[in-house]
């Protein structure tokens, strides 16, 4: 080699050195965000926690269910779309802790095609009731959580069969959610 080659690899030898490190930890680095992301931990419904024989799920610090679920067929006063029918379904929730558990908007899901509904009770025109809740109810700090009934109004299609699911997604459960199976 001849002396100035060697000076490049001197001069560079910092710079070369840090690509050496840095290289590596970002491949790394992008590889463990991907995998936290995908599995375990990653907060992305994952699996499924369905009720057993008692028809309930003991997940984060709550037991839900059971679980209720009716075409209501009576709609007057209520902002109803032509061709569409509601399904109200009632989920228990039993905090099973000081504090309640914290959920995301519970969905409606038609097994066989995978469709998926929200709650629509502000669209239906109903006003927040707090005896009627369709989200998790927090609690302040000093009070005990109590027994509630998650009531979800959910307007579907005419030519929506069944059977459905109603998955609950609890706060912090590790890529688990409550998954019931309903046929109104």
């Amino acid at each position: 080699m001849t002396s100035s080659a060697r000076g490049w690899w001197r001069s560079n030898a910092l710079a070369l050195g840090l690509v050496t490190v840095l290289l590596p930890a970002t491949v790394l680095g992008i590889g463990w965000w991907q995998w936290k992301y995908a599995y375990p931990d990653s907060g992305q419904p994952i699996w499924a926690v369905e009720p057993g024989a008692s028809g309930t799920v003991d997940l984060q610090e709550a037991t839900w269910g059971p679980v209720r679920a009716k075409e209501v067929s009576d709609t007057k006063g209520l902002d109803m779309p032509r061709n569409a029918k509601l399904i109200l379904v009632g989920v228990k929730v039993t905090p099973t802790a000081d504090k309640g558990p914290g959920c995301w908007a519970p969905k409606l899901v038609e097994k066989s095609t995978g469709r998926v509904w929200l709650s629509a009770r502000t669209e239906l025109g109903l006003l927040w009731d707090d005896e009627e809740p369709e989200d998790c109810v927090p609690t302040l700090e000093g009070e005990k959580a109590e027994p509630y009934e998650l009531v979800l109004p959910y307007v579907v299609p005419d030519d929506v069969r069944g059977p459905f699911w109603v998955e609950v997604e609890p706060l912090f459960a590790e890529s688990r959610f409550v998954r019931f199976s309903v046929d109104p």
